[in-house]
């Protein structure tokens, strides 16, 4: 998935994104009475780093993961977990680590150069698929 179809999934869901400076974060998203992605676009470095942000955001909105500052640290994480979920199935199916295997990139890397992606999204989505068997034992020797 490329970050032209995360923009569309943003305007087929209606969701608004605005473009706002943040003190501690680069995005949030709200659900109140609308839908609205806050981003900070002055903290966003690159084109990866953007479409991690936003699929992440994504992912707290299909998955339902909002909290609020009054919500507990553990709650938090599941929520964050959710969004993190979301944005690793989307940005890293395991037929994309698959491709990379059998072009020869085995590196965390390497994976994340070629899919566009943050390392870190890579090594969650592969943990995540060997865990739930979506992986066959051929592929889970790899540890990233």
């Amino acid at each position: 998935m490329n970050l032209g179809n995360l923009y569309e999934i943003i305007d087929r869901e209606n969701i608004e994104i605005n473009n706002s400076k943040m003190k501690n974060t680069k995005a949030r998203i709200i659900n109140d009475c609308y839908t609205c992605i806050f981003i900070d676009y002055s903290k966003i470095n690159s084109y990866i780093e953007e479409k991690c942000i936003l699929a992440e955001e994504l992912g707290h909105y299909y998955y339902d993961g909002y909290y609020s500052i009054n919500s507990s640290q553990q709650f938090v994480d599941k929520q964050e977990y959710k969004a993190q979920k979301w944005k690793a199935i989307h940005l890293c199916s395991p037929q994309s680590i698959l491709r990379c295997f059998q072009k020869g990139i085995y590196n965390l890397y390497d994976i994340a150069e070629e899919l566009q992606i943050e390392p870190n999204i890579v090594a969650f989505a592969y943990q995540y698929y060997s865990n739930n068997n979506i992986f066959k034992n051929d592929y889970k020797m790899y540890k990233f």
